[in-house]
């Protein structure tokens, strides 16, 4: 299933609007934990900063992002999640865990633990892979 047959999905079962841009700057503020400034926000995404600066200016004025100074440099600013944000973002987040509930719902314990396992497995692989491709590897 495509990324954005899966986004669609989601937003769909979550009840909001909101694009794939949208969602993953949401999810990203969300992930990290606290604000973030645009430039460290765009090499989170793999994006440019013109264009999160864009997307966050969008998500300002829809009350899901706000602006805040940042403590170490007064020039500079951080973006952060606004309660409104972080509501839209647990949305899609429950509807994701549904999903996964309906997924994996009649499988057994130990398919279960196997998957889990080898879920795990793949990962650790991928992130070495994109370690190494990013040392030049």
């Amino acid at each position: 299933m495509g990324q954005v047959r899966v986004h669609d999905r989601l937003i769909q079962a979550a009840g909001v609007r909101l694009d794939r841009g949208g969602s993953a700057l949401l999810y990203m503020l969300y992930a990290h934990g606290e604000p973030v400034r645009v430039t460290a926000l765009a090499e989170l995404l793999g994006v440019d900063a013109p264009t999160v600066t864009r997307k966050v200016q969008q998500l300002e004025r829809e009350g899901l992002v706000a602006r805040q100074a940042d403590a170490e440099d007064r020039r500079a600013t951080r973006i952060g999640l606004t309660p409104s944000g972080r509501a839209i973002i647990d949305r899609v987040l429950e509807a994701r865990r549904a999903w996964f509930d309906r997924l994996l719902e009649g499988w057994e314990e130990a398919d279960l633990k196997t998957f889990a396992s080898m879920l795990e497995r793949f990962a650790a692989s991928l992130e070495r892979n994109l370690e190494d491709a990013d040392k030049g590897g």
